[in-house]
């Protein structure tokens, strides 16, 4: 089973430093007054009140039979997105992030997988399916 750290830390640099850059091309593409900030946090695993923010969520690592063959370990996380409760565009914030989210997943060239997408999205959780090379 392939070992999460090295795709972990991959993450933390996509999601940290790669992510604002997505956020302010929605802000450009959509310009209708609602406005996305950049996410407030630091490190990918960092627990920040100040809004908005995200919380990462390891779900599930598998590595079943088909797995073995092809020596592929899948792992799922979440990326839990956290906005101010009483906020008006809530919804409409929550499905930008997930759209910057999916660019910047469908531009960036993964060193640590050989695939990542993002399988859906439960409540407030954009969640992700990492496939990896042993």
């Amino acid at each position: 089973m392939k070992n999460f750290e090295d795709v972990y830390r991959e993450l933390e640099e996509m999601f940290i430093k790669g992510l604002p850059a997505y956020i302010q091309k929605i802000n450009k593409e959509i310009n209708d007054g609602i406005i996305l900030k950049e996410f407030c946090n630091t490190k990918l695993n960092e627990d920040c009140k100040r809004y908005p923010s995200f919380s990462f969520k390891m779900n599930e690592a598998e590595y079943d039979e088909k797995d073995r063959i092809i020596e592929n370990t899948v792992f799922a996380v979440g990326i839990e997105i956290n906005l101010e409760k009483d906020y008006e565009n809530k919804t409409i914030e929550l499905w930008r992030y997930e759209k910057a989210i999916e660019r910047l997943i469908d531009e960036y060239d993964g060193k640590n997988w050989i695939y990542l997408e993002v399988t859906g999205v439960k409540e407030n959780i954009i969640c992700l399916k990492i496939t990896c090379e042993e």
